[in-house]
């Protein structure tokens, strides 16, 4: 027996949306999917909600979205976890009368409702949350695996309020396209990345192994090497490659967490005494810069 009647999923990236779809099967007897953009759907979906395209945000449709959640009384919303998807997470969480359950690494059935486990204090601690009735979750990628897609069938477009905004121009963000929750192979990189000329090494690695290559929190937000798209951890990726390669990474538990489930973990790390060493299956203490040119070495004679 299902734990709830409906389920709602709201997406705008179309592999986030499968992913959902997915998750959502394992908790709900029907489920519906709102669209953010190009409508999709996927095996299980019972009706497809697209917003209007009219080149306008978000924002323009969460007097529809509200009014849609409080109309239908989904027992469970599931969220894409980006800016517009929580933009619209708190308003079907507020429709529904409850919070939004944020950022969570697993999500599993309980007696009463959904139960989501989460890292807190920096990555100290986990927190379990269980749901006593409805359940807003904003869930990242990698969390479910996807559902197979399906040709969406009738659409209903939900109508747009601008509130006296006007968009006068849209640009196309130029962003790395990036598949790391489905990834079979991920090369990771960290702090010990102190260049371009060392990422561009680590790339062809990455590239020789066909490999997705990702990063740590720091990588991305604060020495921009590589786009938040490839950041793995607590609030960014959660990834369950078949094998995971941390390179100059320290192993902190913020990143480890999005990368744990690996089925195997291979390190290289010039300090013999960093944390990715008590939780991989193979480590190499050495400066990367001369561990992953004798590696490409390796593969290229094999």
């Amino acid at each position: 027996m299902a734990l709830y009647e409906k389920c709602f999923v709201i997406a705008k990236n179309r592999s986030a949306a499968l992913e959902l779809v997915g998750g959502a099967a394992g908790f709900a007897g029907e489920v519906a999917l709102v669209c953010l953009g190009r409508p999709v759907s996927a095996e299980g979906v019972s009706r497809v909600y697209a917003l209007s395209d009219g080149g306008l945000s978000a924002a323009a449709y969460c007097g529809a979205v509200s009014a849609l959640i409080k109309e239908q009384q989904p027992g469970l919303v599931l969220v894409e976890q980006s800016r517009d998807g929580r933009l619209l997470a708190g308003i079907a969480a507020a429709a529904l009368g409850v919070s939004v359950q944020t950022d969570p690494y697993e999500v599993s059935a309980g007696e009463n409702g959904v139960v989501t486990k989460k890292l807190s204090y920096g990555g100290l601690a986990a927190l379990t949350e269980e749901s006593a009735s409805h359940a807003v979750l904003c869930v990242g990628a990698g969390v479910f695996g996807p559902a197979a897609e399906a040709e969406p069938g009738e659409v209903e477009e939900l109508s747009a309020v601008t509130g006296g905004i006007e968009t006068l121009e849209k640009r196309e963000k130029a962003v790395q396209r990036t598949n790391l929750a489905s990834a079979r192979r991920i090369v990771g990189v960290g702090r010990g990345i102190k260049n371009a000329e060392s990422l561009a090494c680590v790339e062809k690695f990455a590239a020789a192994l066909d490999a997705e290559l990702g990063c740590t929190r720091p990588v991305a937000e604060e020495d921009h090497l590589l786009p938040t798209s490839r950041y793995i951890g607590v609030s960014g990726v959660t990834v369950r490659p078949e094998v995971y390669i941390a390179v100059g990474i320290s192993g902190q538990i913020q990143h480890t967490a999005g990368c744990d489930q690996s089925g195997l973990i291979f390190a290289v790390n010039k300090d013999e005494n960093a944390p990715i060493f008590k939780g991989c299956d193979f480590g190499v203490v050495g400066d990367l810069n001369n561990v992953i040119p004798r590696l490409m070495e390796a593969l290229e004679n094999k």
